[in-house]
């Protein structure tokens, strides 16, 4: 195929393709307005591919409604590789393909994104490993949502399949179609050469059409350079094109007026098939025929290149002429046809109901109830992207306002299941228009709060918890404590002990069941913020009896609540239980495919990972939190994995840059509410670069204000910060509360950073039995080796100027040994000073950190290679294809040093 003034982009994408010959696949993304030439570009690259199977799909207007259309088109033809994927994947693409008419009942829940996905990419990889694939999705604007969100999640997940995704995409007067991640080709207008060519072909030799007239009109479009002789020729379409802006719109005006001259029989034929747009092209000639017209009478429209017939299906010549086939048409003879297609599906069809709702005019209980039983469907099969849209339109056609608020309801939770918060919140608002019913607004408000703290705005999703409990209590349901449960932990979140206070007092005015549950919580969020009416002590023992519920409640724990024990089990400094917690919330999301849950257990087990000194560990799971948290398009999990981890890695590394853009990053997405997240990295970075004034201003601006409980982690900092600055009386209170926390814990890590820090308020001769105390205690709970190092290094610093040079020689080179593995550069420098002091100035020699050879995936596929799972679980466990996560595994082996998986377990990863 000839293609004039495209040869970049044609040489582009003929890179692309070879590499996915060789096993290295990609995705792109080819943007332009109508008629630009993203369709013939994706043709020639198909018609090149000779040695690699080809799949396409085109996403059509009418079929947006359809779950899983899209992708059913694209991967039927795969379907004989079914029985070499996995088992529960085959189980769950035959329901999407339509090969099992019974919905699984096996299949596991989860975000349909990752389970339907990962099943997809299973398949894709297999028919790639027999041969290489070229996957075209053209009009990838027009896809149905369930789709659309599977192969975006499929495209950023080829780097090591033998693949190549094209998805073409309409850029105006079509609905936006985001592409994060994905690289793009923008498509714009044939240069003159290129486009004076064109029209050289299409006129062949016509001397009376003004050929210079026609390169201006057409703007380098090249199927308006195909189209537009015809209009010239016609002086009322070329008035008609001078005056339309749009070069969409003077094409769809030209395909009307060419369908306009056919004979009427074959304009219904070509409404037929754009009013359905199916494979079952029986079904397309029964409809016709109800409508006066037969199959012969396509012929018109096929000699003028409108429509072809290919494969099993109608197709039409340009998405454009879809659209005027349809728009083009009398708003009865619409109504009729979709009509007419109610009428000859069977009642079980699903395409029935939508028919049945094109076809109405105004409320109707039959159409809302046929919409509402599609949508169960749509729902059982995974569909949650377009079961909501479905349940949407049932709620326009409802009579009666309780049920429009019912379906309303039910279409909110499916678009939270399927992760669309904000079509939730748009559905929240319709429900509160039309029902008074507290059991729906009950319902409808639990769930816009839990969509808000989504988005990390953590006041108005308290505000929403509170209201949904007094929704709950005026309907009489007992599930009231749920919500007031949570409003305490937002606020806790907050840092706002009152408004923690007030849910809780409310639980207990009301006289429900769980109230204690509640006041638990508030207690601790007291005493975590310093309230002079809860101890810290009483806070820690509220905890314990919160863990010790939830422990008791055992598999019946959701990963949402496991995570939420793991952060508990963090405040009471009970760092092994917490680390347990938080990894076995990792494996279980997974396992369940709960991708909600993941992003906050990922973040708690990088906090776990950070404090035993894995920093290379934590930094990949953090990551890994903030790409989950952006695909399932949550604000919260990139603010929190961002300030928690990363920032305060990079902080504690000296690494001044990239500590700041990582804040900048946080603060994007951060309403204001998670203040100690993004200021508490800027201060340990001031301390990790000497700024002992600086770092002391902002942890105790910080610690004063009622800032949530992991505050409590800072305070040794501040301690030594105030020490060095030479205010120390400036911490006294702060102390004295990290203390009493302390020993509530029973922490001997904890314990032994009170003893560091009883050293340095101490006078210099009784500072040392406090800082050996300290050093005695890290040995009881030797997994701290940064807070061990720290210990080490004060206490070195004071053998030498005790002038017990060779004892303080050994604690320093100790302390060395673990900042260099870490890289925390400020602190090696200053042992190193304090060492040169002493009179040691030789080299440190720091045991190698192996994860500091390898990238954060890379980290992460060697960590579960090592504990013996196979590349088909690891790819199940962080959502890769076996094939991507054996591509990474052995770009690790030579970094490591070894050949084979045997040999990682014995590396002590």
């Amino acid at each position: 195929m000839l293609l004039y003034g495209r040869d970049l982009e044609t040489a582009a994408i003929a890179d692309r393709l070879a590499a996915a010959r060789e096993g290295r696949g990609s995705a792109l993304v080819v943007r332009g307005e109508a008629g630009i030439g993203k369709s013939s570009l994706v043709a020639a690259a198909a018609e090149s591919a000779h040695d690699v199977t080809v799949l396409r799909c085109t996403g059509v207007e009418s079929e947006h409604a359809w779950s899983f259309a899209g992708l059913q088109a694209l991967l039927l033809p795969l379907a004989g590789h079914l029985e070499t994927v996995p088992e529960h994947h085959a189980r769950v693409l035959a329901r999407i393909l339509g090969l099992e008419a019974v919905p699984d009942k096996t299949a596991r829940p989860g975000d349909l994104r990752f389970t339907v996905g990962l099943a997809a990419l299973s398949l894709l990889t297999e028919a790639a490993g027999h041969r290489p694939v070229l996957a075209v999705v053209e009009d990838a604007h027009w896809l149905d949502p369930d789709s659309a969100d599977v192969l975006l999640f499929v495209a950023k997940r080829l780097a090591a399949e033998a693949t190549l995704m094209i998805l073409t995409v309409r850029e105006g007067y079509a609905p936006d179609f985001p592409t994060p991640g994905l690289d793009e080709i923008r498509l714009g207008p044939l240069d003159e050469e290129a486009a004076g060519s064109l029209l050289a072909e299409r006129l062949r030799g016509h001397q009376s059409v003004d050929r210079d007239q026609l390169l201006r009109s057409a703007e380098g479009n090249p199927l308006a350079l195909l189209e537009l002789p015809l209009v010239e020729s016609d002086a009322r379409l070329a008035a008609e094109w001078t005056g339309m802006r749009s070069t969409t719109s003077r094409l769809k005006q030209v395909f009307g007026d060419r369908i306009d001259r056919l004979p009427e029989a074959t304009r219904t034929l070509l409404l037929v098939i754009a009013a359905d747009d199916t494979a079952d092209t029986g079904l397309v000639i029964d409809v016709a025929a109800k409508l006066g017209a037969q199959l012969t009478d396509l012929a018109a429209a096929e000699a003028d290149d409108l429509v072809r017939f290919h494969g099993d299906r109608f197709t039409f010549g340009h998405p454009l002429i879809r659209t005027a086939a349809y728009q083009s048409a009398p708003v009865f003879r619409r109504i009729e046809t979709h009509r007419v297609y109610a009428d000859v599906l069977d009642t079980d069809d699903f395409r029935r109901a939508y028919h049945l709702s094109a076809a109405a005019t105004g409320p109707d209980e039959t159409v809302a109830a046929a919409l509402e039983a599609s949508a169960q469907c749509l729902g059982t099969c995974g569909g949650h992207g377009v079961e909501y849209a479905v349940l949407e339109r049932a709620a326009a056609f409802t009579p009666d306002p309780h049920e429009r608020g019912r379906r309303l309801l039910r279409a909110a939770e499916a678009a939270m299941a399927g992760g669309n918060g904000p079509k939730a919140k748009e559905l929240y608002g319709q429900i509160l228009r039309f029902t008074d019913d507290r059991k729906i607004l009950a319902r409808a408000t639990l769930m816009v709060a839990l969509v808000t703290a989504w988005d990390n705005d953590i006041r108005e999703s308290y505000r929403l918890y509170m209201q949904a409990a007094d929704h709950f209590i005026a309907a009489g349901d007992q599930s009231t404590g749920y919500p007031l449960f949570r409003a305490v932990e937002l606020a806790w979140q907050a840092g706002d002990f009152s408004r923690a206070e007030v849910a809780a007092e409310h639980a207990e005015r009301l006289g429900i069941e769980h109230a204690w549950l509640v006041r638990d919580l508030a207690n601790a969020t007291a005493g975590f913020n310093r309230s002079c009416a809860v101890t810290v002590g009483e806070a820690v023992a509220a905890l314990r009896r919160l863990i010790n519920v939830h422990n008791e409640s055992g598999e019946s724990v959701t990963p949402e609540n496991r995570g939420m024990v793991a952060w508990w089990q963090l405040l009471i400094g009970d760092i092994d239980a917490a680390e347990q917690t938080a990894s076995d919330t990792v494996r279980l999301a997974r396992q369940r495919g709960a991708a909600g849950a993941l992003p906050r257990a990922l973040i708690l087990n990088g906090i776990t990972e950070f404090r035993r000194g894995r920093w290379r560990d934590a930094e990949a799971l953090a990551e890994n939190a903030v790409d989950l948290s952006i695909e399932l398009g949550h604000r919260i999990g990139p603010v929190k994995a961002r300030a928690h981890v990363l920032a305060v890695t990079a902080a504690f590394r000296g690494e001044e840059e990239r500590t700041r853009a990582i804040i900048e990053a946080a603060q994007a997405d951060s309403p204001g509410d998670t203040v100690v997240a993004i200021d508490s990295p800027l201060a340990l970075l001031d301390f990790s670069m000497g700024r002992n004034e600086e770092a002391m201003d902002r942890l105790m601006a910080l610690l004063d204000s009622n800032a949530p409980g992991e505050a409590l982690t800072l305070v040794p900092i501040a301690v030594e910060a105030a020490v060095r600055a030479g205010e120390p009386e400036r911490v006294a209170g702060v102390f004295d509360w990290f203390t009493q926390w302390a020993e509530a814990s029973g922490q001997p890590h904890l314990m032994a950073q009170v003893e560091r820090c009883r050293g340095l308020l101490a006078d210099e001769r009784e500072a040392g039995a406090h800082y050996e105390r300290a050093a005695e205690l890290h040995k009881e709970d030797d997994g701290f080796p940064f807070e061990t190092a720290r210990t080490d290094l004060i206490l070195g610093e004071w053998l030498r100027r005790a002038r017990r040079v060779n004892e303080a020689k050994t604690r320093l080179r100790s302390a060395a040994a673990v900042f260099e593995r870490l890289g925390a550069e400020p602190w090696a420098e200053r042992v190193r000073r304090a060492l040169r002091a002493a009179g040691d100035a030789g080299p440190i020699e720091a045991a190698p950190d192996l994860a500091d050879k390898l990238t954060p995936q890379e980290l992460q596929v060697v960590r579960l290679a090592a504990a013996g799972l196979s590349n088909r679980e690891i790819g199940e466990q962080l959502y890769l294809s076996p094939r991507t996560a054996g591509y990474h595994l052995y770009k690790a082996y030579p970094k490591l040093g070894v050949a084979s998986r045997n040999e990682l377990a014995r590396l002590g990863l």
